[in-house]
């Protein structure tokens, strides 16, 4: 099963509105660091607003983050994290967000540049890009985690496949997604909550020069 289908079994039809940890790990295919990384990272990297999993999942990917520079071969989490209940219902878009969008890019990974998943020190550093990311998705603070959560869904998608591109692709999201996350905190701290609005205008202007720039 695709993990796109997966997707939409855990969180389309969880039973009682809520799904543990536990059963979401039980219902994927493989509990590869690839797919949790994936799994943990999709709702926060989507450009719909994913209102209680940010905190939890970035907590979790902290921890692979950790394992990953520690080389363990497979994850690992307490029962205390295992056993711990998120609710779905009432997420219906933001599954079929999901989905979408996972469909999208399962559409171009293949198995390519494999070294950086199988070389140890290259698994190393993408221990540490996870961490980060992991650690700037749980601020609560608008703009900190979704680039670094979709740098996060790059690498764990392009593991699965061993699509290295994909792989070195996540990596240059994830640290422009931290760089803007320091530059938010850096001016939150000196122009106070103003800082998010002007940070958000910057971005859509530098979005509109680039359409302009595109268009014929």
């Amino acid at each position: 099963m695709k993990l796109s289908d997966n997707i939409e079994a855990i969180f389309g039809h969880a039973e009682g509105g809520t799904v543990s940890v536990r059963e979401l790990l039980d219902r994927v295919s493989h509990k590869s660091f690839g797919v949790l990384l994936a799994i943990l990272a999709l709702p926060s990297a989507l450009p719909l607003p994913a209102p209680g999993y940010s905190v939890p999942f970035g907590i979790l990917l902290v921890t692979l983050g950790l394992q990953m520079i520690r080389r363990l071969e497979h994850p690992w989490f307490p029962d205390k994290v295992l056993d711990r209940r998120m609710k779905t219902d009432g997420s219906q878009r933001l599954v079929a967000g999901m989905v979408k969008f996972l469909r999208f890019f399962e559409f171009f990974i293949r198995p390519r540049l494999s070294f950086v998943y199988t070389n140890g020190v290259m698994f190393r550093v993408l221990g540490c890009v996870v961490l980060a990311c992991g650690i700037s998705m749980c601020i609560p603070v608008p703009l900190t985690n979704t680039a670094p959560a979709l740098g996060i869904f790059l690498i764990g998608l392009g593991m699965l496949e061993e699509d290295g591109l994909c792989g070195l692709a996540g990596i240059a999201v994830a640290i422009a997604g931290l760089v803007l996350a320091a530059t938010v905190l850096v001016l939150l701290t000196w122009m106070g909550w103003e800082a998010i609005d002007f940070v958000k205008d910057h971005i859509k202007d530098f979005i509109n020069m680039l359409v302009h720039l595109i268009k014929p």
